[in-house]
């Protein structure tokens, strides 16, 4: 046997034994009781093995990224930002056997809170994929964990509500043993006209649409012929949607009908695959019996929620939000907005990408369109991008602040094109870059690559590797913006009611 085999041989085995003292110390700590040995061999072999000095940040609030860990030594204090002082507080300190980070990689959302090492630790580092393989061999801990998921995911809910904040902690705790978790998929009613209210529900994630039918007896439409609203003198009076508002994360709905004793008088739709808490009736009635500033402030703000909605009293803004809603723009995080009646088209937008990103452009005109308002053909960074499943080298990924883009392993099969809802990833064949110096000279020029062709899929990546956005930057009249949905028609029309 040569040097190099001993010394390969060797280093597996160490490697393993390392392993099976991981699997160990898993197989003593609470969550993964009961737990296969096997499963546990698999998690400890594929997770790897990182070494945190104290102080040190792995977890940030608000990023998105797809991974957790288990503490293996050591202890982490997590911080949580103070939604009226903007402040960092921490709400508790894990130690060895605990896990971080799980509950993102469940549900897919950004980070809720902010982890930080408390004293020199080592933890297991485990990608999603692994977790996810690991809790399909192990049934025990994942109902476990599904349990603590909704408990945690529960009581952040309801404590992150401003009218709840004079509620002490053990009953905020209580009451979140005895709500429901609730999941509607997109475009399923929550509710209807004539049901009795049995409950209130807060928005844990997703958008919802609170709306009612109305006799419309409107005779101006927009009639896309001549570019311009027209008038219908003979126009029929008929029912139309009449939106009340749109709520997202932290909002609540639902308390009106619950206060006055009395069927609902409109319909709650789930815009986007939404997360609700749902308090039943007699456990909120319980609650405000106990606390009457709270029921006090809660009524105060059920009489006047839904009666000045600003942005949606106009019957403009009415039809921008319902076109919206049709176009499934509220479930992105970040789509270009380009205003036509600002727009120079000197098309300096598609250029400036172009050049930005080896002379294909990740944008075009060729998008949807109501009235001056056109979204151009580019990725709107979906808050669940169906793009991304599928792929067979991993080469689409989310950053961590949410933007979807492309690595270098893309081999241009179409996955995510076809994946795509809206037609915003392109198949196109390129020059791979020249590394190096040279390389970079060539790009600054404009010039083509002389590196060999490839296919490769391509979309907007909102210019992550460059300090502005190319087609923002370059445009004279400030026509293009890149906006959430819901703060763009918010500022748009003077307050939509999102």
């Amino acid at each position: 046997m040569d040097d190099d085999f001993k010394l390969s041989f060797n280093s597996r085995i160490a490697i393993m034994m390392e392993s099976r003292d991981i699997a160990l110390k898993l197989t003593r700590a609470s969550f993964f009781l009961g737990t296969p040995p096997k499963a546990l061999e698999r998690l400890a072999t594929e997770g790897e093995v990182l070494h945190v000095e104290a102080g040190e940040v792995i977890i940030r609030e608000g990023e998105y990224e797809m991974v957790c860990f288990v503490i293996l030594s050591g202890s982490f204090h997590v911080f949580v930002t103070d939604t009226e002082t903007h402040e960092k507080r921490k709400v508790r300190t894990l130690g060895a056997g605990e896990l971080l980070g799980e509950m993102s990689v469940l549900s897919g959302t950004p980070r809720h809170a902010e982890v930080t090492c408390a004293e020199d630790a080592f933890l297991l580092r485990i990608e999603k994929e692994e977790f996810l393989a690991f809790l399909d061999e192990a049934p025990v801990a994942k109902e476990r964990l599904d349990a603590e998921y909704r408990r945690r995911s529960l009581t952040s809910a309801l404590k992150a509500l401003d009218v709840f904040s004079v509620i002490e902690g053990p009953t905020i705790e209580t009451l979140a043993q005895k709500v429901e978790l609730v999941v509607a998929q997109k475009g399923e009613v929550i509710f209807s006209p004539g049901q009795m209210a049995d409950a209130i529900y807060l928005i844990r994630d997703g958008f919802v649409k609170l709306s009612r039918d109305s006799l419309d007896t409107e005779s101006e439409f927009f009639d896309s012929r001549f570019d311009k609203v027209s008038f219908n003198p003979k126009a029929e009076p008929r029912i139309k949607e009449y939106i009340l508002a749109y709520m997202g994360q932290g909002a609540y709905f639902g308390e009106v009908a619950l206060f006055h004793n009395r069927p609902r008088v409109a319909t709650a739709t789930a815009l986007t695959r939404t997360e609700l808490v749902k308090i039943n009736k007699v456990d909120f009635d319980k609650l405000l019996f106990r606390y009457p500033e709270v029921r006090a402030e809660l009524q105060k703000l059920a009489e006047s929620r839904y009666l000045s909605a600003p942005g949606l009293a106009r019957e403009a803004d009415q039809d921008m939000v319902r076109w919206a809603t049709s176009q499934d723009i509220f479930g992105s995080d970040a789509v270009l907005f380009l205003d036509l009646n600002h727009c120079a088209r000197c098309l300096n937008c598609i250029t400036a990408c172009a050049k930005l990103h080896d002379g294909v452009t990740r944008i075009t005109h060729n998008g949807i369109r109501y009235k001056n308002i056109l979204i151009p053909t580019s990725c709107r960074h979906c808050r669940q991008p169906t793009c991304m499943i599928g792929c067979p080298t991993g080469a689409i990924q989310r950053d961590k602040t949410g933007e979807v883009y492309h690595l270098d392993t893309c081999i241009g099969c179409g996955t995510c094109a076809r994946g795509c809802p809206f037609g915003n990833i392109s198949i196109v064949e390129i020059k791979e870059r020249q590394p190096g110096l040279a390389g970079m000279v060539q790009r600054l020029l404009g010039l083509a690559s002389d590196g060999k062709t490839k296919r490769k899929a391509v979309k907007c990546d909102m210019c992550k590797d460059y300090k502005y956005r190319g087609c923002q930057h370059n445009c004279p009249t400030k026509a293009i913006v890149s906006a959430r949905p819901s703060e763009y028609f918010t500022g748009a029309s003077g307050g939509v009611g999102l």
